[in-house]
């Protein structure tokens, strides 16, 4: 009877914690967060129940991650829902190594318990989540896995090498939930079975260049808060220097689309074209990208579009003190335009 109660009056202190746990969480307001370089990735791990914060109103973002909190961060993060409690267990994180230990990941605390509250290090995150993608590399590899695949980044800004990721520290709460939100941004929406035997070298993506990683970045950009307001089209990077916003099934020999120009040597945007300066969609579509580079434009700029296509000459406009020149590409298809943007002298 004593063990029941005391069992009772665990519980009840158990649910009082989470019910503080989830007012938190509805409110995202944490003590500790209002100036953090991760507000708004916490904010939005938090309202997708990745993490949650602390009964204190801390959400203590600068603490570093175990291996059972990251595990559970990218089981959630990625599914999208929370692994049920099926049997009685010993540890708040069992479901979540049981789960993963099938899957062939390599865990830690699967055996030894006592690993589940050791840090884990930015290697052996590296570890689980080019696991998560179906490959089986270890230490170093799985670094540059998660590099070439554009991830993660360097610790140091800038320094997208091994040495720089820093495999040997730990990571915190706001680095792995931005890892995981990095992960989603890329399309991750499963975790995949780990082979058994060790992915080939070969096949490690390379190491990206500065390059490589901006413009990873103004793919991300443009498919958060261009893409999603336009129905129909798809997004892909032509692996050389733009993005494009295609029609999905392509309705001739040229595809419709909007291409995104971004220029190497000053790691800027540098232009937008239209296949159809008279589509409308695609009208929107470059004043949504002008004004999401600085440019403030409006339907009063469209005109300055159509002058130059009626009169097939450049014309040169002052835009919040920048030129952008409108292109009506004479000798290209009827209807092409390009605007760029004029950054050299």
């Amino acid at each position: 009877m004593k063990r029941l109660l005391v069992l009772g009056a665990a519980l009840l202190v158990s649910a009082t914690l989470f019910v503080t746990q989830v007012q938190a969480a509805e409110g995202v307001i944490f003590k500790d967060t209002e100036n953090h370089w991760a507000k708004t990735t916490i904010e939005w791990g938090v309202e997708k129940g990745i993490v949650k914060g602390y009964a204190n109103g801390m959400f203590m973002p600068n603490q570093n991650v175990t291996e059972a909190e990251f595990i559970r961060m990218l089981y959630v993060g990625i599914t999208g829902k929370d692994l049920e409690d099926q049997f009685i267990s010993d540890h708040w994180s069992d479901k979540y190594y049981n789960h993963l230990y099938f899957k062939n990941y390599p865990l830690n605390g699967y055996a030894d318990v006592k690993q589940r509250s050791t840090y884990a290090t930015r290697a052996h995150i590296a570890e689980l989540v080019s696991s998560a993608d179906g490959v089986n590399y270890s230490g170093n590899q799985a670094i540059q896995y998660l590099l070439g695949k554009k991830y993660a980044t360097g610790r140091v800004k800038g320094e997208n090498t091994i040495q720089g990721f820093m495999g040997g520290y730990t990571i915190t709460r706001a680095e792995a939930l931005q890892l995981i939100r990095n992960l989603m941004d890329h399309g991750m929406q499963e975790l995949y079975d780990r082979p058994q035997e060790a992915s080939a070298e070969a096949k490690l993506p390379k190491l990206p260049t500065a390059w490589d990683s901006y413009r990873d970045q103004m793919y991300i950009t443009i498919r958060k808060q261009v893409f999603p307001k336009y129905t129909g089209y798809r997004i892909y990077d032509d692996g050389n220097s733009k993005i494009i916003l295609s029609k999905t099934l392509q309705q001739a020999d040229t595809d419709t689309a909007v291409a995104v120009q971004f220029e190497q040597q000053i790691m800027s945007f540098s232009g937008v074209s239209l296949s159809n300066a008279a589509d409308i969609t695609q009208r929107n579509m470059m004043l949504d990208i002008l004004n999401l580079y600085g440019f403030k434009v409006d339907a009063a700029f469209l005109k300055k579009v159509d002058e130059a296509e009626k009169n097939k000459k450049e014309i040169s406009v002052t835009v919040s003190n920048k030129t952008l020149v409108i292109d009506p590409q004479i000798t290209s298809p009827a209807g092409n335009a390009t605007v760029y943007y004029k950054w050299w002298k």
